[in-house]
């Protein structure tokens, strides 16, 4: 058995705190429940738990850490709390300055008589717009707790995908930069130890030895020039990609890209349908809907065939047609979402297109990485067999004109 130490509310909304054994944190919080407590954190001594609310530094929260926020909010109003009850004890929950300032200014503006949606949109930096919008759908409707269950749920699901784009990058990253290091190791260190014997000997190299020593050369003697050419480089890419039309140039790009366009694709389409999907099923108007989350997508031509979409849409055009017109959607989610609109169950069914595509990225990114990974060792492998070979033909041209 397991100990774990817990903070919960009972059932007069006090804070109550103790420890717990358990065979695991699951068991603990149904044992909790069993005494009519509403746990708040339940951490096992020396571990971390999930429940403990842990927020980014700075004024803004993390995806995963917002949505953290949001699913702590909807227990505690869960547990019939009064909204500015339920966050106070949130703010006793926030371990650092910036995010407490955070809910802090949230609990001021609820007990100067905002809503909870207004609170959240003077943060505009901290709630997005979806969520905000949300909310407001929710206290009009009378369904605060079940519109903040449905957005913390959407969060989750939103930064568990993103999540899995940017695991399924990282080794590849590592073993280009890896790779990489390897290759400049070999042209700084091993390289020049050849490059004394090849000028003493007089002979005419090949044009490969050649290469492969200037750019031995250049590499030693003007490292800290390409270091910072590439800063440079890299400071003026995204100063650029700040601008409109560049920002469009580059989205237009990736989508053409054989695999990578694919996968953005689906990404986007997943993450518009869900949203819009989350914010029907919450009694927002159709038109507003579409435009908010039209907001979640990321990139610029998606966005602007979604702003056409709006604009047909608000015309009266219905939405699957409007979404074919755009030439931006696969034609399995309009099918689908034209067979949703045909039996009114157009959320439920821009659900399961969020669904199916959550899927596709997943096994494209699988297969994606499956063929990357050993491109990317044949590449470099193939590098480095050519710096040898220029190493051995060049000195097997100075045996020869040696014998």
């Amino acid at each position: 058995m397991a100990v774990f130490r817990y903070r919960a509310l009972s059932a007069a909304g006090d804070m109550v705190t103790g420890e717990i054994e358990a065979p695991s944190e699951v068991a603990a919080i149904a044992r909790l429940n069993e005494r009519t407590l509403l746990p708040i954190q339940a951490v096992e001594k020396g571990a971390s738990s999930r429940f403990t609310l842990s927020l980014t530094r700075g004024e803004r929260l993390a995806p995963a850490e917002l949505a953290l926020f949001i699913q702590q909010l909807a227990r505690l109003l869960a547990a019939s709390l009064p909204l500015d009850r339920a966050l106070e004890i949130l703010t006793t929950l926030v371990e650092d300055g910036p995010s407490r300032r955070i809910v802090a200014r949230l609990l001021g503006r609820v007990r100067d008589g905002s809503s909870l949606a207004e609170a959240m949109s003077a943060e505009k930096n901290v709630f997005p717009r979806l969520c905000i919008s949300m909310v407001r759908a929710g206290e009009e409707g009378g369904a605060v707790r079940a519109v903040l269950e449905r957005v913390a749920e959407f969060l989750v699901r939103s930064e568990a995908i993103r999540q899995k784009v940017i695991s399924a990058l990282v080794y590849p990253v590592i073993l280009t930069v890896v790779a990489l290091g390897s290759v400049a190791l070999i042209l700084t260190l091993v390289i020049p130890q050849f490059e004394t014997m090849f000028t003493d000997a007089g002979a005419k190299l090949p044009m490969a030895t050649r290469i492969v020593l200037l750019a031995s050369k250049g590499l030693r003697g003007y490292w800290l020039w390409l270091l910072l050419g590439l800063v440079l480089l890299v400071g003026a890419a995204r100063g650029l990609g700040s601008l409109g039309q560049i920002q469009r140039l580059r989205d237009r790009l990736l989508l053409r890209l054989p695999l990578l366009g694919g996968i953005l694709i689906r990404f986007e389409v997943s993450r518009l349908c869900r949203s819009l999907a989350v914010l029907l099923a919450n009694g927002v108007p159709a038109a507003r809907a579409l435009s908010l989350a039209g907001a979640t997508v990321g990139n610029r031509l998606m966005v602007e065939a979604i702003e056409t979409l709006a604009t047909r849409f608000k015309e009266g055009a219905a939405l699957a047609p409007s979404l074919e017109a755009t030439g931006r959607f696969p034609p399995l989610a309009v099918q689908l979402i034209q067979i949703g609109e045909e039996t009114g169950r157009l959320a439920e069914m821009l659900q399961q297109v969020a669904d199916i595509y959550d899927q596709e990225v997943e096994r494209v990114l699988q297969r994606g990485m499956a063929l990357l990974i050993p491109v990317i060792t044949i590449v470099m492998g193939l590098l480095v067999a050519f710096i040898m070979a220029a190493v051995m033909t060049a000195m097997v041209s100075i045996s020869e004109l040696a014998g």
